[in-house]
């Protein structure tokens, strides 16, 4: 008797090859933006006198180094869009990294075009870390009143210059790690790996109306209050939001309810598990309820 052998299915050579396109694609365009970010900062710099990448508020807030963040993994986020590219773990290690390398950046730019009095760039006396180690030392705090103007001598922060620059560092980290969190956030297919059209039913429905509308449809959803229960937690709960997705490529819908809970006074909306359903039940929520 003959047992067929199983053997592991391989990925076809064209898979493979628009594999490697899409990631060195989505490293050059991370690459690109870091570029920029750092070119615009140093632009904004010259014609204005403004750090922007290093502005923080009350010492410990890194608003610049944030945004700076958010900016150099927008190349990743854009090109992870272009190409189909489902967020997983490389893409944020790489936003990561990139959000990183652009504080690196910023440093070696003003150091390798910093001159001093006498005209000798600082490159040509100091290694770029020894370059790094004097001036977060010798980074000076300065008290400004509400109209901008100074209070008193501005003094040197020594070795707090050091927690300083974590805090810059912690910011860019946080930006692209909030550009990735935007990439999940996006309906996809998994099985395609393409991202699907998201389509916004109902926004801050009541719950009866919200059953009501699944119910005429014909859509049983299990266990949807435990998850809502779960999604709301302490909070108030102050509606219910659905959208439609549908992929694509193999033309499979599914629906994502959401509950809208009140943190503090800000509405906040927490997604819950999607649901698949089939096309006739697709096509009446949308005669049911016509998109928002």
């Amino acid at each position: 008797m003959h047992t067929p052998l199983a053997v592991a299915a391989r990925p076809s050579f064209g898979a493979e090859i628009r594999g490697v396109s899409a990631e060195v694609l989505t490293t050059l365009a991370g690459i690109a933006a870091a570029v920029g970010v750092v070119a615009f900062n140093v632009g904004i710099e010259r014609a204005l006198d403004l750090d922007l990448l290093g502005l923080t508020f009350a010492f410990v807030i890194p608003a610049g180094a944030f945004f700076g963040g958010l900016g150099a993994a927008s190349g990743y986020y854009v090109a992870a869009r272009t190409t189909q590219t489902l967020p997983n773990r490389r893409i944020l290690f790489e936003m990561l990294a990139i959000a990183f390398s652009t504080w690196v950046l910023m440093h070696w730019v003003e150091y390798a075009t910093l001159r001093l009095s006498s005209g000798k760039f600082i490159r040509d006396l100091v290694p770029f870390w020894e370059f790094l180690q004097i001036r977060t030392e010798h980074l000076q705090l300065t008290a400004e009143n509400p109209g901008g103007r100074a209070i008193g001598a501005p003094s040197e922060l020594g070795m707090l210059g050091y927690a300083h620059e974590l805090l810059q560092i912690a910011g860019f980290l946080l930006g692209g790690l909030v550009m990735w969190l935007g990439l999940t956030s996006l309906e996809a297919c998994a099985p395609c790996s393409r991202y699907a059209p998201a389509t916004r039913l109902l926004q801050r429905a009541p719950s009866a109306v919200f059953d009501e509308i699944l119910t005429r449809a014909g859509i049983v959803l299990p266990s949807l209050a435990q998850h809502v229960t779960n999604a709301v937690g302490k909070h108030r709960l102050v509606g219910l939001n659905l959208h439609i997705a549908t992929c694509p490529s193999c033309r499979r819908s599914w629906i994502r309810p959401a509950a809208v809970v009140m943190q503090g006074s800000h509405p906040v909306v927490k997604r819950v598990p999607r649901y698949d359903v089939d096309a006739n039940q697709a096509a009446e929520l949308s005669r049911l309820v016509p998109a928002q």
